[in-house]
């Protein structure tokens, strides 16, 4: 019976603690943003915060003596990566990221040439 109570004390003690919430898990509760602009801004700031999570992550395991140290900050910048390409996928990222070069193109073909707008959305969706 003894050795009961000890295993089970000692299988509760082993269970993993709960994870703490990081700044970037706080990304997903933001309110969308209300405008485009505001769109654009924090697709920025998810792209460089996605880079810098990733050089951290290369330099962490480039650096570290232990491979357990090396794993835990793969694996929290994973974590973190997911959290933002989730915000990301969220408020539309992709969407303004793939159509920029187009309405860059449309614009610029409708503003510095006589196309009319046909010709314009022909040319630049090649």
């Amino acid at each position: 019976m003894k050795w009961i109570v000890i295993f089970i004390a000692l299988a509760a003690c082993s269970s993993a603690p709960p994870r703490t919430p990081t700044d970037y898990d706080v990304v997903l509760k933001r309110p969308r943003p209300t405008n485009d602009d505001a769109r654009r801004q924090e697709c920025s700031w998810i792209d460089t915060s996605i880079a810098r999570e990733k050089k951290l992550a290369d330099y962490a395991t480039a650096s570290s003596i232990y491979p357990t140290t090396a794993l835990a900050h793969q694996d929290a910048s994973q974590r973190n990566v997911a959290v933002l390409q989730s915000r990301s996928q969220a408020i539309g990222c992709q969407v303004a990221a793939t159509n920029a070069p187009f309405d860059q193109c449309f614009q610029r073909c409708t503003q510095y040439t006589e196309r009319g707008k046909e010709q314009c959305f022909d040319a630049c969706n090649k």
